[in-house]
């Protein structure tokens, strides 16, 4: 597929029944943990080209948003790449970067929403930069940041949705900020907030789709709060929530996706629920699950972009399923898949982003595929998108 830009490429639009709405987000919270072969029969490997570029950067970090991708290296460099437009690479700047560059240096990781970045450093610090109409940056203002600003301190994770951000104090402690249209915040109402606010305690990881919260508590309970309007929840019901809900125990990771959620139980099990309209739940239809049901176990790791779902296995490979209209799968077409697909092998980190995917194999090269209208998969000026894996060419370092 050939778009020429992302403007059709919102990861929201209509596709849970809702309104059009901003590009947004990474909702993956990308994990690690055992292989079953599934999948409708189609299993394919992509054969791309093999970068051309050789480097010594060495990445222990990948993260996609709704139109924009990072990478994180081992000796704490930061680059981007994609849509600059609201300031969310961190450059500086506010246009449209197709191949990474460097931004900020000393950061042990990052989350990245709709249009607006999150960055931790190592010194436990957080800095924010991008979109801030809802005031998803936490500083106070509406104000757009083209450069980094400090709003917290002793963070040890964060996570971002469309317009709503999530933080992990290394004292347990959740905060929030941002839209709180549907009550993602989980302060309770549907007032957003311009400055962190205090949810609970006693939390263990956080992910954020692009209206709603998946909250992991020390215990092995997930808990979600916000947006439900097709059980994304996973409560039964259909009806937002202001204050967080039980949704499952025993789970180590989960991924918030558009409309649908995935979880990650300590078992190695794959739990889905909420919106399917794309096959995005994996179980071969396209029936909307109210409450949460198991896919298969086995898995590593998790992510979950607008539309489409990744899953790592423990033999390193890769399975997509879900929309692929823009070749976000990487399975050499852009035919929705309703079952997971193998796509490619010897990974070991995936992220998924509005309309693309970013994924880190063992080797350290970094492979791509999807929407690459605003140069979120670095591939440079004359590619809209890619169907098939293609290897990133990463800068070269000093």
């Amino acid at each position: 597929m050939n778009d020429t830009n992302d403007a059709h490429d919102s990861p929201y639009h209509d596709r849970d029944g809702s309104a059009p709405r901003r590009p947004g987000i990474a909702f993956a919270t990308a994990l690690l943990i055992p292989l079953l072969l599934w999948g409708d029969g189609a299993t394919t490997t992509s054969n791309a080209a093999s970068s051309t570029g050789t480097s010594a950067m060495t990445l222990t970090h990948i993260a996609a948003g709704g139109m924009h991708s990072m990478l994180l290296t081992n000796d704490h460099q930061l680059w981007a790449m994609g849509n600059g437009s609201d300031g969310q690479l961190c450059d500086g700047d506010a246009t449209i970067q197709r191949t990474p560059i460097k931004t900020l240096s000393g950061v042990r990781s990052v989350a990245l929403g709709g249009r607006h970045s999150l960055i931790l450093k190592t010194d436990g610090s957080l800095w924010v930069c991008g979109d801030n109409d809802s005031g998803q940056l936490g500083d106070g203002s509406a104000n757009d940041a083209h450069t980094p600003v400090r709003i917290m301190d002793g963070v040890a994770a964060m996570a971002a949705g469309d317009a709503h951000s999530l933080v992990l104090k290394t004292d347990g402690s959740l905060w929030s900020f941002g839209l709180n249209t549907y009550g993602q915040l989980g302060t309770g109402d549907t007032e957003s907030r311009r400055t962190p606010v205090k949810i609970m305690d006693g939390v263990h990881a956080v992910a954020a789709g692009p209206d709603h919260s998946l909250i992991l508590t020390n215990d092995g309970a997930l808990w979600g709060v916000g947006h439900n309007t097709n059980s994304q929840l996973g409560d039964g019901g259909t009806a937002n929530r202001t204050q967080p809900v039980r949704m499952l125990e025993s789970v180590q990771a989960m991924a918030a996706g558009n409309g649908y959620s995935m979880m990650l139980k300590t078992d190695g099990s794959l739990w889905m629920v909420g919106f399917d309209g794309g096959g995005q739940l994996g179980d071969g239809d396209s029936i909307n699950r109210k409450t949460p049901f198991m896919l298969r176990d086995g898995v590593r790791a998790i992510g979950a972009g607008s539309a489409h779902s990744l899953v790592l296995d423990t033999a390193d490979v890769l399975w997509a399923f879900g929309y692929n209209d823009s070749g976000q799968l990487g399975s050499g077409h852009t035919d929705t898949l309703r079952r997971p697909t193998r796509v490619l092998d010897q990974v070991a980190a995936i992220a998924a982003g509005g309309y693309h995917t970013l994924a880190l194999r063992t080797d350290g090269s970094v492979w791509v595929t999807g929407s690459n209208g605003s140069g979120q998969i670095g591939l440079g000026q004359g590619t809209q998108s890619v169907s098939a894996f293609q290897a990133l060419t990463l800068p070269a370092t000093p």
